[in-house]
């Protein structure tokens, strides 16, 4: 009744999910395609201002993110509240065609990137809501998945708008990007709202005993019931669920958001995520950082490709033998390792087949994305309020080198991008670190729980354990 359980929740949620994140990073990055056509010229942009254009949605991003998941925690309606921000950042993300200089783009992307902030976050929250600490990482590796397609099929994208609707019903072929681009986001979104299950305990179309296992799985996860978890016992209880959370002594965001901030396995886990998306900070500039080979547009957007999907097979092989294994640490590192030797090949020359083939390295970072997520959400298991504080939290770190990223590897410092490689290569070895801290930590904190201790509410008399 389980297997069968799964498979009908990963039929309903993980192709919306991946669906969703493929628009998601469409609209978030189509800018740095848009470069390589008319933007500069037609909203007469410097370098510096195009910086600031790419940089300033994650600024939005930013800001948003902790009380976008406070509220989905409370609220407790993901199939509505996760594509309204959808359909939102698509509306947004289609007005861009229609900017006509550089602080209308600003302003724009600005909102878009406010509108975005609720989707990675409370996805993650709401696949550690429906899946347990050794079910979760395959998924959200899935789940991610999205995003290096999206990264693989963005350039063939592009490359088709830009080299065939130039100049169609007088709009610059960077116009018809964010215009098409933004229809399939409305368009995906108003379809996950009619799709996408909400919890466990809500969702209708699931049979009495099927909630009462989804809640019981969560339950068993942990080794004990979570006090904001709800047993479903009719009809009439898994109706009120969200009442019920709400009421909850950890119902309250602030104290949630505090919990999740004192934690110092948050914070190691932040310092971790936020190195590491230091060196993933190049997603918002790779074209660029391909063109640095000196093809021509076309073959540039085309050039982008492969390593995006070998980051898709890499990413989701590591997170499934992640799983089959129950170990992160070891699967955590090996891609940082491998992007580390990208950057360095980049510092060393510009010789094109090293170059290239650095390329495809550098990109393997992302192999430990979705999987540092994903042990982040089983570290921090209960009570939920704050582990969707923590998922947000983390995800806060994991989005400043998106603001920075671009000034790195600014417009003049190509082909060599001394700066920028240099930076990324250093977080490299901080973020290793704090893995290696993380783990050792975990390893201690599960001998205390096998004495029987109790750490952060957890029973380790009741077999809970810390996955490393």
């Amino acid at each position: 009744m389980e297997q069968a359980l799964k498979r009908k929740i990963d039929y309903a949620i993980l192709p919306v999910v991946i669906a969703m994140y493929m628009l998601n990073y469409l609209d978030r990055n189509n800018i740095a395609a848009a470069k390589l056509g008319s933007l500069m010229e037609d909203l007469n942009l410097t370098g510096t201002q195009y910086s600031t254009a790419v940089s300033i949605l994650f600024i939005g991003y930013i800001l948003m993110q902790v009380p976008s998941n406070l509220i989905l925690a409370k609220v407790g309606h993901p199939s509505i509240y996760l594509p309204s921000a959808m359909a939102i950042w698509g509306v947004l993300s289609m007005w861009t065609t229609f900017v006509r200089g550089y602080h209308s783009l600003v302003f724009i992307r600005f909102l878009i990137g406010f509108a975005e902030a609720a989707f990675y976050p409370g996805t993650v929250f709401y696949l550690s809501c429906w899946y347990t600490k050794y079910e979760i990482a395959k998924r959200s590796a899935i789940f991610v998945c999205g995003s290096w397609i999206s990264g693989a099929f963005s350039g063939l994208i592009a490359y088709a708008v830009l080299e065939n609707l130039d100049g169609v019903f007088g709009l610059a072929a960077w116009r018809w990007l964010f215009l098409i681009e933004g229809t399939m986001t409305v368009s995906v979104a108003l379809m996950a709202i009619v799709v996408l299950p909400n919890l466990p305990s809500t969702t209708t179309w699931l049979s009495m005993e099927e909630r009462l296992l989804g809640v019981v799985r969560m339950i068993e996860d942990v080794g004990q019931q979570d006090e904001d978890a709800v047993a479903v016992e009719t009809e009439e209880a898994a109706a009120d669920d969200a009442q019920v959370v709400s009421k909850s002594k950890f119902a309250s965001a602030m104290a949630g958001f505090m919990m999740a901030i004192t934690d110092p396995k948050v914070l190691l886990i932040w310092v971790m995520m936020f190195s590491f998306a230091m060196m993933g900070g190049i997603n918002t500039v790779f074209p660029s950082i391909v063109g640095s080979l000196g093809y021509s547009q076309p073959k540039t957007l085309l050039l982008t490709t492969p390593p995006w999907l070998l980051c898709s097979v890499t990413s989701v092989w590591n997170s499934f033998h992640s799983d089959r294994n129950g170990e992160r640490y070891l699967h955590m590192v090996w891609g940082p390792i491998l992007s580390m030797l990208g950057f360095t090949i980049c510092l060393l020359t510009t010789e094109t087949s090293y170059r290239y083939f650095a390329m495809l390295l550098l990109l393997q970072i992302y192999n430990s994305w979705s999987l540092g997520f994903a042990w982040m959400a089983t570290t921090i298991p209960r009570p939920p309020v704050k582990r969707a504080a923590a998922v947000a939290f983390v995800n806060i770190g994991g989005n400043i080198p998106n603001v920075i990223a671009p000034y790195l590897f600014y417009q003049g410092a190509e082909p060599h991008y001394y700066l920028g490689f240099t930076v990324c290569a250093l977080f490299g070895i901080t973020g290793l670190i704090g893995a290696t801290v993380l783990r050792n930590a975990l390893q201690r904190m599960n001998k205390e729980l096998a004495r029987g201790a109790v750490i952060d509410g957890l029973d380790g008399r009741r077999g809970f354990r810390f996955v490393y």
